[in-house]
């Protein structure tokens, strides 16, 4: 048996005991050794609008590191022992988008809504496909914040940004810290739109120019538009939610580019997409987790001063509770500490 989250209704989570899963086919068990929640997690943890949950009880978590534990039949790539970290979306592995290398846009239809990964327990399975290698210099926590980073990279190449750019980066939760990361790392200007507390400081340490909110929903474009540094010709949005999109399109220059990774209906017609000549890249996690990992290993992107809370396993409730919680202002990064390693 192992220990494991399982959440049983709206906020209501609990660590249980559970069976440790057996490898199948193409599977990898991973003993996993940290878990970072982000923006996802929580919405999974409230299941905001009922979007994120059918039916209870049900795992949680996405973003983790491990050891190699066993494999199935026919898995090659790694080995028992191994560090690891994984991709967020499982693919094929043979379609054309996949062996471009595109695998997050993998084309066979059995992957184009792969069940949701699990990882907030003391075992997890894994398709093979998904995992990553942990260079010597990447930490256990590293590897536990890669998905914030992947997205990003995949939305700056989108966008085709390159080191001397500008992007404006609205939300400065765990998504949005990650992009201002990747973001410095390949020598782009950023401007952090977004945060009531300690959360912008932390924004300007990764070396964003970072613009507060006085309070949750203020509109910031005005401020921006006459204060600040002006429309911006390209944003990436990571709040996913209705403010963050309103704000992403209100300060986008004629000619602008919109990096979107989630939320609902856009506030804004065709007409005004024409008039203005914008562009709108979907940001559909990412490939990059090699160039993150390499990123992260030759020191460019370097997420550790984010850390602000560290809990056990058995102490995940609490965890969540703050992250859901009003308190979530003042909190960069948390790390669940699953595993010993």
């Amino acid at each position: 048996m192992m220990r494991a989250a399982r959440l049983f209704g709206p906020a209501d989570l609990r660590v249980v005991d559970a069976p440790v899963p057996r490898p199948g086919k193409g599977q990898v068990l991973v003993r996993v050794i940290a878990y970072s929640p982000y923006g996802t997690d929580v919405g999974t943890y409230l299941n905001r609008h009922g979007r994120y949950v059918s039916s209870y009880p049900v795992g949680i978590g996405a973003d983790f590191s491990g050891v190699v534990e066993s494999c199935g039949a026919e898995v090659t790539s790694v080995n028992p022992g191994d560090r690891v970290t994984a991709l967020a979306l499982d693919h094929c592995g043979d379609c054309a988008n996949c062996v471009s290398g595109r695998t997050n846009l993998c084309l066979d239809p059995e992957f184009a809504a792969p069940p949701r990964q699990i990882c907030c327990e003391e075992f997890v399975l894994v398709s093979a496909r998904k995992l990553a290698a942990l260079p010597d210099e990447v930490t256990f926590e590293d590897g536990a914040m890669l998905a914030g980073i992947v997205d990003a990279l995949n939305a700056y190449e989108q966008m085709e940004l390159s080191a001397g750019d500008c992007v404006a980066v609205i939300g400065v939760g765990a998504m949005g810290l990650s992009a201002i990361a990747a973001g410095r790392a390949l020598g782009i200007e950023v401007v952090a739109l977004g945060g009531t507390g300690k959360r912008v400081e932390i924004a300007r340490q990764l070396g964003a120019v970072a613009f507060g909110i006085s309070a949750h929903g203020e509109d910031l474009a005005a401020l921006v538009l006459k204060d600040g540094p002006g429309a911006s010709p390209a944003i990436i949005e990571t709040t996913a939610t209705d403010w963050g999109i309103a704000q992403a399109f209100a300060i986008a220059a004629p000619g602008g580019i919109v990096a979107l990774t989630g939320g609902g209906q856009l506030p804004l017609t065709s007409w005004d997409v024409v008039n203005r000549e914008l562009r709108i890249v979907g940001v559909r996690c990412g490939h990059h987790q090699n160039q993150a990992l390499d990123l992260i290993a030759c020191g460019k992107i370097d997420l550790k001063g984010t850390v602000t809370r560290r809990y056990p396993l058995e102490e995940v409730a609490d965890a969540f509770a703050l992250l859901a919680g009003e308190g979530a202002r003042d909190v960069g990064r948390v790390i669940i500490q699953i595993g010993d390693a």
